[in-house]
């Protein structure tokens, strides 16, 4: 059994998608790994207007149709105001996600929200 650590980033100019989900983390079908979510962190760059987070866990095979697989639903993301505007998601901490299954994000605005995630991988 083997453990790592592992993080992603949305990139410099990549926002969580307003239209279709954006996928954070998927277990690769068959890389028979187990992925525990540590850590999400929501980054609102508005700052003026705090920004809606609808976060998804689909299973292999699965899809995001109306509430299913919902884990948040309209949570607000605070506006930066120069300096605060980082929002801890706590509901995904120790989420476990088995082959094929995805953690995804939509945002309730374009172009407004960034994410940062930590996640132990175990063989």
């Amino acid at each position: 059994m083997s453990l790592t650590g592992k993080a992603t980033e949305s990139g410099a100019a990549a926002f969580i998608s307003n239209v279709t989900p954006t996928t954070l983390v998927t277990n690769a079908q068959g890389a028979n790994l187990v992925l525990r979510i540590e850590k999400l962190l929501i980054v609102n760059i508005d700052a003026a207007a705090a920004v809606t987070l609808e976060l998804y866990k689909v299973p292999s095979g699965g899809s995001i149709s109306g509430d299913d697989f919902k884990i948040t639903k309209g949570y607000s993301v605070k506006a930066s105001n120069g300096v605060t505007g980082v929002e801890d998601i706590r509901e995904v901490a120790g989420m476990i996600l088995e082959n094929g299954d995805s953690l995804r994000a939509l945002a309730g605005t374009a172009s407004k929200l960034k994410f940062d995630l930590s996640y132990w991988a175990e063989s």
